[in-house]
């Protein structure tokens, strides 16, 4: 079975285009180094971890409360991964890993006589080169934009650093006090003593090759410092928060996080809806946090799915903020491809970035997402072509900006 769907005019002109185009990977939460990876025993669970066992989950699989991982729910038990895979195995969510089987292990569907060989093949090519192997060999992409509450290994040719905000990590004692640790601190006792920890940690990052740091949308827009200490001192003293404190506290510090960046001259990742109840990060609770950062450059995630129309508002009014694609192609192919022909209508064509695959292990997957990313965007300016509304060869050049010069002049790479 092919999973590619067909093009026609000039979309598969510039699907075929696309083939050739350099790619910056915006996003992914893969080990931070190659050596890490490779020391990974992938089991069967692992491949459907993240994004395919959300679906496994909503289509019954029986998880526990609060538990997501795959690699939990099924490990190597096919009789509890049959029928709930065969419920979601034609979803997008799935579809890069039919891809990635089919280029690389040479079938397009698990069974219960193949499925353990398969992950044994994949244990068997994790070996050192692999990231080098998939990224830049067979997906053509120059660099990785690595996400998670550590740097990656500066050693590394491919991988940079996206480290979560202090604001992401403001509400667990541990991670104040490591913070703190970081920059010689012996830990702090009131929102001020953590907020000048803050900022030496962020001046950290940067002078240790990170690029970008990440946040999210929250429902307080306008934090309450009153409310911030009060939630402070209950992280200081190892208490949970309540969700109304969790918030202010993670505002407050999200805006001194905001000029900090703007003076180190580093972008925010923001990550909007999709996840649980999507309301709560949604892209609309950023209007006000965006305009009072005039100076500090917004890089929003996800396209705030299903808010989708919004966060091409805000991308379109806002001079500091970017509309990033990354995971977005596999939640709603469909829903991007019909968002993004609306956007080229409104939003500067320099402020797009394409691609991020958002994975963690069976980094293969990537293969497949970035052929449905660059399908999904060949579309939509191939309609822009046909329409009459857009040469083929400025159709061309927009592409190659969108999946690669645009996110390496906003990146510095």
């Amino acid at each position: 079975m092919q999973f590619r769907q067909p093009l026609d005019g000039a979309a598969e002109k510039l699907y075929e285009y696309a083939q050739d185009v350099p790619v910056i990977d915006t996003h992914e939460h893969i080990p931070r180094s190659e050596a890490e990876y490779n020391a990974k025993t992938i089991r069967f669970g692992n491949l459907f971890n993240p994004y395919v066992s959300n679906d496994l989950a909503s289509a019954g699989m029986p998880f526990p409360p609060g538990e997501w991982a795959a690699s939990v729910c099924i490990d190597d038990d096919w009789d509890a991964f049959e029928p709930h895979w065969n419920a979601v195995k034609f979803g997008s969510y799935a579809r890069p890993i039919r891809i990635a089987l089919q280029k690389f292990y040479g079938v397009d569907d698990f069974t219960r006589d193949n499925y353990l060989d398969i992950v044994q093949r994949i244990n068997d090519n994790n070996t050192p080169g692999i990231y080098k192997r998939v990224y830049k060999d067979t997906c053509g992409i120059e660099r990785v934009v690595r996400c998670s509450g550590n740097l990656p290994d500066r050693d590394d040719p491919i991988l940079v650093g996206n480290i979560i905000s202090p604001a992401g990590q403001v509400t667990s004692k541990g991670s104040v006090d490591t913070m703190a640790a970081d920059v010689g601190a012996a830990g702090a006792a009131s929102l001020d003593e953590f907020m000048a920890i803050s900022d030496a940690w962020m001046e950290l990052q940067v002078s240790n090759g990170g690029i970008e740091f990440k946040t999210v949308a929250i429902a307080a827009e306008v934090p309450d410092r009153t409310k911030a200490e009060e939630a402070f001192q209950l992280v200081a003293g190892g208490e949970e928060l309540p969700s109304d404190l969790d918030n202010h506290l993670r505002a407050f510090v999200r805006e001194a996080n905001a000029r900090k960046a703007a003076e180190l001259g580093v972008p925010l990742a923001i990550h909007t809806g999709v996840w649980g109840d999507f309301r709560t990060a949604n892209v609309q609770h950023l209007i006000g946090f965006i305009e009072r950062n005039p100076g500090t450059r917004m890089d929003i995630f996800h396209l705030s799915i299903p808010d989708v129309r919004s966060a091409v508002q805000v991308v379109k009014n806002f001079p500091n903020a970017y509309m990033n694609l990354c995971w977005a192609h596999i939640v709603a192919p469909d829903m991007v491809v019909a968002t993004m022909k609306e956007a080229v209508d409104m939003v500067p064509l320099n402020k797009v970035f394409a691609f991020g695959a958002d994975y963690i292990l069976f980094i293969e997957k990537v293969y497949g997402h970035l052929l449905m990313a660059k399908e999904n965007l060949a579309t939509v300016l191939g309609d822009r072509v046909d329409r009459n509304l857009m040469g083929l060869d400025d159709a061309k050049q927009t592409l190659r900006a969108w999946f690669y010069e645009n996110p390496k002049a906003f990146y510095g790479l």
